[in-house]
């Protein structure tokens, strides 16, 4: 488990190389709600996502030593941009490998950035085992996505600044994937705000964390296809269950058409441009599926989309 006083660290760590992203409220999905709804932007943020906080805290802490051996991932594409961004600012080589489905623009962005880019697979999965021989086999340090306490409070720290925006938050909106981004703002929030409810989302067909939880065990799942492929995973980490389990009030599922429908809200209701992924959040509220309250924050995850996924929401839903 990781604490407030490791988001805290992990704030003025970083601070020098991440944006404080707004806090953007919407008269336009207030009046659908009938509650104050706010999005947090890490759409706006380095990279493009919530991963440039992780990404920092977790290299700005290893040793001379481990920052000349390097680091290296696996990613479907933002911890991977995250990564490479973060090690080319901070002189480290980065060598990640990626499926070979990932988003063309993120492969290229890793590449702009430094990285040494590997493709295989069709999912992150089948990339995770190649990164973590190398490591072991090369001494370079494998960061990981999402269980690594560190990454986890890095990403809290965009937990942290909703509160200092918006103290009397009723109810916190955040997608989960690995879990990592939930554990780390649902350790900040609950620590600063016990009353907060905070809900996580995720894709109906990409329900690992809801499967587990429910299950009060991790119960992997068969991974279907969902738009929403940054939230990929068959099955949560320890310490992301551990933690999700026992900070959610809720989680909640929702299909790729609800999370399309949010995606093309944001864009043109909003003027915020989302990645599917980045979305989901904005799905769950508008799913009716969790009590809410009044004061309400979406989490925008990030903005990284691809172009014709993009296409194709704006012309059909």
């Amino acid at each position: 488990m990781i604490g407030i006083s490791d988001v805290w660290e992990a704030k003025q760590r970083i601070s020098e190389y991440v944006h404080v992203t707004p806090l953007v409220s919407s008269e336009n999905i207030s009046s659908m709600t009938d509650a104050f709804v706010y999005f947090k932007c890490e759409n706006m943020q380095k990279t493009g996502s919530f991963k440039a906080r992780g990404a920092f805290n977790r290299i700005l802490t290893l040793s001379d030593e481990q920052k000349k051996q390097g680091v290296c991932c696996y990613s479907s594409g933002n911890h991977a941009q995250a990564v490479c961004y973060a090690a080319k600012l901070l002189g480290v080589k980065a060598y990640v490998w990626m499926p070979e489905t990932a988003t063309p623009s993120k492969v290229e962005a890793c590449r702009a950035y430094g990285g040494e880019i590997t493709l295989f697979g069709k999912t992150g999965g089948d990339c995770a085992p190649l990164a973590k021989e190398f490591s072991e086999k090369n001494g370079v340090f494998y960061i990981d996505p999402c269980e690594d306490p560190y990454i986890m409070a890095g990403q809290g720290t965009a937990g942290l600044e909703i509160m200092e925006v918006l103290p009397n938050a009723d109810t916190v909106f955040c997608q989960v994937g690995g879990g990592g981004l939930m554990s780390g703002v649902a350790t900040a929030i609950k620590s600063l705000s016990p009353k907060t409810r905070v809900i996580g989302v995720e894709p109906e067909t990409m329900n690992c964390m809801s499967n587990s939880i429910h299950a009060g065990r991790i119960s992997p799942i068969e991974r279907r296809y969902s738009i929403a492929d940054g939230l990929a995973g068959s099955a949560p980490g320890p310490n992301a269950f551990e933690i999700c389990s026992k900070l959610l009030d809720d989680i909640i599922t929702v299909s790729d058409a609800e999370i399309s429908r949010a995606t093309r809200l944001l864009i043109e209701r909003c003027k915020l441009t989302a990645e599917p992924s980045g979305a989901a959040a904005l799905a769950g509220l508008l799913s009716g599926k969790a009590e809410y309250g009044k004061n309400v924050v979406c989490m925008i995850s990030g903005g990284n989309y691809n172009k014709e996924v993009l296409a194709d929401i704006l012309l059909n839903y």
